[in-house]
């Protein structure tokens, strides 16, 4: 049995290298602001949470504000190693749909991304500078490498112009968002299946999409 410390947590949790660390801690925030308000989580919680002494935590994180915005930043770049879901490859129409829509619905019906949703809901008002700042980091590099891969569709005859190719970011995103804000306020029964929602949501796609 390894020795313990004082606070029972175990000496082998002094050993992780600090980047696993922060993910540790980045874990247990994300429960942690999920289950309760912002302000309603202390460092302390944190520490508690994360196995971790205060002062552990303080050697990681200056304060919660910072953990809040480590965790948005982890967000933007799952979202960015997922290639902003829309594929740069020269695909089918119906294969280009798949994929995104795959890659869509992969990210949001995951338990993090829900978490991260929910704190953006009901942080906006209290942190907005924050918020915003993470909006524009995630929202303005998907909307530019969206349009640059639909009007290249566009060349290649793949996909029809219009409405919906002008403004693809963030109106191919609806349905998604629509099912994920109505998954929250029912506590995960909306009224549509996620594969129903997804198989409607591809068939919208390529009716706007298909070129004529």
């Amino acid at each position: 049995m390894p020795t313990k410390k004082n606070n029972d947590v175990p000496d082998k949790r002094r050993y992780l290298p600090s980047v696993a660390r922060k993910e540790e801690i980045l874990d247990a925030a994300l429960i942690e602001f999920a289950d309760r308000t912002y302000n309603a989580v202390s460092m302390e919680r944190l520490a508690e949470c994360a196995g971790l002494s205060k002062a552990g935590i303080y050697a990681h994180f200056k304060s919660k504000e910072e953990i809040f915005h480590a965790l948005l930043e982890r967000t933007t770049k799952q979202i960015c190693d997922s290639q902003g879901w829309l594929p740069d490859e020269d695909l089918t129409l119906p294969e280009l749909v798949d994929v995104y829509l795959d890659r869509l619905y992969a990210t949001f019906s995951s338990p993090a991304t829900m978490s991260i949703y929910r704190l953006l809901l009901a942080e906006s008002a209290r942190t907005p500078e924050l918020v915003q700042r993470w909006h524009n980091e995630v929202a303005h590099g998907l909307k530019e490498r969206a349009q640059l891969i639909i009007q290249r569709n566009i060349e290649r005859d793949i996909i029809r112009p219009g409405v919906l190719t002008e403004h693809f970011f963030p109106l191919a995103l609806a349905p998604a968002l629509l099912w994920l804000s109505s998954s929250m306020l029912s506590r995960g029964n909306p009224s549509i299946a996620l594969v129903q929602l997804q198989d409607a949501h591809r068939q919208l796609l390529l009716e706007l999409l298909e070129p004529r």
